[in-house]
Parts: structure tokens; sequence; C-alpha cells
């Protein structure tokens, strides 16, 4: 065993080009037993390439990866499962029709005895069931198939299958990202379990207060350079770790706000009233929306926050209410004709309902405004790449090329093109649900300014976050849900995470009960 063997995993000196591109440069990483090493950067720093280097999806063109001590090469996602690497990626990637079991052990299939596969489907489900125990969701029947459960539990059933391998190493991208409170809360209790047997973990977040938590070590990806390193225990701010993702000062995360007149009904630009869902996703929600105010939705997931905007936007039908738009009636209208009339909606998932990510920035852009660059019914490929041209300047997105594909940008500048998609024409209102998930910090600071400049315009925002602190920086009025309901609008000083999180929680349900038997509060 070599003198390194106090190092799990060890990258030295690797670096990567696409064709051209370089994106990493002679990065060095180690990654400890029972350590849990977050590492951060903007949106095309090259993480995803580092950690595909390691799960053997990519080959690095030079330098060298110790694994216990001693050198491997990792030519594959197999190679890399049977030193004991696990990998659970941003992205789904199960088999939609087959069962939970199976997805969680479809690495492990028996062999060929014989003539015969043998197959112990009961002892199969009894293991994914222990699995999901110990991730808090036994709740997810290992019978169902995956694709009647929701994305937040798709996401457990990953976890379980990378755990199901008995790694020894653990990538865990954005996991976070579709659990709710309790699952998260789940996941960092056995991530912390994992540790303590020895298990290292590569975390990769974009949410700050889930490093400083959870986490052992942190560093810095910029640019294809590794550029700092630190112990979480150390005197290391957010804004240390901001700036040094981003090469510079990054100040003003949240723009300041700013006060909202509300006089006079000509302030009302949407006005929501008792409106309920076919489906009882939501009940009897009613609120309003004045002119150059962002007004925040927050909950927790299952509360109806999405389903509400749908319901409003007309992607779900409403069983009664009404919805008035400019003081006009738009009560279950097709989403065609309430985005027609400029109310605009961009939803959660950019990459399954919001852009083309085989196709290039510029028809992206004018999707949603064909009329604008067709003449005779023929595209006009000039007018259509001037107008792209104006947005990706606009929204400062980082591309070689109007040409390049959508799927090849970092997720923050697939967010500016949704963006630049809808705001070609000037909107009345604009609902933004989850805007920032899943990018850095530098470019949720660049977008934040961007729905701060709208707003300057009268135009009317409403943000839906499962991010707290997005909510408190951003919103000038809160909106918390709870099962499918409004239970209180907080604004100005009242916006805490504290407050926030009494209601969404269904905490003050309790206090509620304790009064009217008797208890006191104090």
């Amino acid at each position: 065993m070599s003198g390194l063997s106090e190092h799990l995993l060890e990258l030295r000196n690797i670096s990567k080009s696409f064709g051209t591109n370089q994106v990493l440069f002679g990065v060095n990483f180690t990654l400890g037993r029972g350590e849990i090493h977050a590492i951060i950067g903007e949106n095309g720093a090259g993480k995803s390439t580092m950690m595909n280097i390691i799960d053997g999806l990519v080959m690095p063109d030079s330098g060298e990866i110790y694994f216990e001590g001693k050198r491997v090469k990792i030519t594959s996602p197999m190679d890399a499962q049977k030193l004991g690497i696990g990998f659970v990626h941003q992205e789904i990637a199960l088999c939609q029709d087959v069962s939970v079991a199976q997805n969680i052990f479809m690495s492990r299939v028996p062999v060929n005895m014989g003539k015969q596969f043998f197959m112990n489907y009961k002892k199969q489900a009894k293991e994914a069931r222990e699995l999901l125990e110990r991730l808090d969701s036994g709740n997810i029947d290992p019978s169902r198939p995956v694709m009647s459960l929701t994305i937040s539990n798709q996401q457990i059933v990953e976890i379980a299958k990378a755990l199901s391998q008995e790694c020894g190493v653990l990538i865990l991208d954005e996991p976070t990202a579709a659990l709710s409170e309790t699952e998260t809360n789940a996941l960092y209790k056995i991530m912390r379990q994992l540790a303590g047997q020895g298990i290292g973990i590569i975390y990769i977040s974009h949410r700050m207060s889930e490093i400083f938590e959870n986490c052992d070590t942190v560093s810095v990806l910029r640019d294809g350079k590794m550029i700092s390193k630190y112990k979480v225990k150390e005197v290391v701010t957010v804004q240390r770790l901001v700036n040094d993702m981003a090469g510079r000062e990054v100040t003003m995360l949240y723009p300041e706000k700013r006060k909202i007149p509300r006089t006079g009904g000509d302030s009302v630009l949407l006005d929501a009233r008792n409106i309920t869902d076919e489906n009882g996703r939501f009940n009897d929600v009613s609120f309003k929306l004045y002119k150059g105010e962002i007004l925040g939705f927050s909950g927790l997931i299952g509360s109806g926050r999405s389903e509400t905007m749908q319901g409003i936007t007309g992607f779900r039908r409403l069983k009664s209410g009404r919805v008035e738009f400019l003081g006009r009636d738009i009560t279950g209208q097709r989403p065609g004709k309430v985005f027609s009339s400029g109310l605009l909606y961009m939803s959660e998932d950019r990459k399954q309902t919001g852009l083309f990510l085989d196709m290039s920035i510029s028809p992206n852009i004018s999707a949603t405004h064909r009329r604008l660059v067709t003449k005779n019914g023929v595209i006009q490929s000039g007018v259509e790449k001037k107008l792209a041209k104006k947005m990706v300047e606009d929204l400062n997105v980082k591309t070689h090329s109007l040409d390049q594909f959508v799927m090849d940008l970092s997720g923050g500048n697939q967010q500016k093109v949704f963006l630049g998609k809808l705001l070609v024409k000037k909107p009345e209102v604009i609902i933004l649900d989850e805007p920032t998930r899943g990018i850095d910090v530098a470019a949720k600071a660049e977008i934040h300014r961007l729905l701060r400049n709208l707003v300057a315009q009268d135009i009317g925002v409403i943000i839906v976050s499962s991010e707290l602190n997005e909510i408190i920086g951003m919103c000038d009025r809160v909106a918390v849900m709870n099962e499918g309901r409004i239970v209180a609008e907080v604004e100005g000083e009242d916006i805490t995470m504290t407050g926030i999180m009494y209601y969404a929680s269904g905490a003050f349900r309790m206090n509620n009960n304790q009064t009217s038997n008797g208890v006191s509060d104090e």
C-alpha cells in the first residue's frame, strides 16, 4: 500500500479539453475517509466534467487518479462501481417502467447459472425497503413502477441505488434540489452516518447553507482551475466563497427593495379570488399582485404553490373562483391566450417544459414569438438572430455562438435563455417557479438584479421558491402556503425565516390547538 493511503481518492493534475475548448487545467483534489467535501463553482466551472472523470464517463487528457493509495484507470462507470464509487446525478436516470426495487438493484442482477437466470424478487423487495427506511422513506412501495413516483421520491430511489452498491466514495450532485424538508433532513442524517463509517462523500450544491451545515471541507473551482480549499470550521464566509467562485467581489446578492405604492384600483395587476383546483391541490386561494411588486410564494413541497400558479395561467383547471388580470376576467382561459395577454409563467423544469435542448439559442429565444421573425410564413434567420443577439447581450448569456445548442450551456445560462424567451415582448406580469434552482451564486445575483429592473418598470413579479434566503432577500411581500391554502401573508421586517417556517410547517396549528385546550403559548 502506498504512503498516500490516508486519502481515499486523489486526483493529480487532471486536464481535459473538448475540441479546442479546455475545461479542466491541472486540477488537484483529495478526499479523505469519512470526509464530506463540497465542490462549488459557477455553472461551467468544470464541476460536472471533474465528476464524470471520477465516474468513468469521461477520460482525462492527462493526469492521474489514485484510489486508496493505488493508481487506477477508470474507463467506464462499471470500473468506478467496482472500485466502490457511487454517483447520484442531478438528473434522474431511472428506468421509469420497472419497479423501485428493480431500479435499486439493477447493477446487481444475478449471473447466468446454467440455463436460467435466478432472481429472488422477495429478497430484492425486502432489501429495497430496508434501504428506503434508512432514508426515512419507508412509505415508498418497492413494487411500484418508478413512473408513478414524484420527482422527490425518484431522487430518494437514486440515492438508495447508490447506497446499495456498498460504495466507499459517494458523489451527490445537487441531491436536495427536488426533496422536501423532511427528505432533505433524512439525507443529511444518512450522510453523517455514512461518513461515520469511513465513506467519503463529494457534495455538489449551490446552496451555501447546506455546505456550512453539513460539510467538512469546501473546494472552489473557477474556469476549470482549483482556486481554493477551506475547512468549513475555519473562519470562511459565504462572501469569501462567492468571491472565489466569481474571481471578483460580488456584492448585492439581493438588490435593495423599494416601497410599493398600493393605492388605486389601477395598481392591481392580478387578482385571484377564492380559486380552488379541480383536483383539490389548492383551496380557496385569494391574493393580489400590485404594479412594481415582487410577491413571493413560500411553503413546503406539496403545499400547492406551483399548482396555484398553474391554475392562474390556465395549465390547471379550476373548480371555482375567479382570476382577473388587468381588470379583465381570465378564469379558465387557455395558456396561450393568457400568455398573449401579457401574463407569463416560467415553469420550474426548464429542461422538460421550458427549452428545446437540442436546438440552438436563436430558435429558443423566438419560439414563443414566431410572428416577429417570420414573413409570409418563412422564418427570417437574420431577424431571428438579431432578436436572439439582443436578449443574449441584455441577459449576459455566456456563449461562444448563437448557434450553440442549449443543452451545451451551463444551467445558469440555460435559465437566462428561458427568461429571454419570455421577455422578448415586455410582459405585464411574470410568474417564476424556482427561478434560480440549480444555478450558481453569481448567476443568481444577475437574475435577481434583472427581476428588480423589471419591477422598476412597473412589471409585477411572482416568485415561487423553495429557498428561503431567496424569498427573504427578494420579495416585498410573501404569501405562505400550507396544505393547499394561504395561511399567512407577511411583509417588510416580518419576512423572516422563523416566521415563514412557523406557518409553512403547520406549527401555528399546534399552537392554536394548545391554546384551545387551555395550554398557554408562553
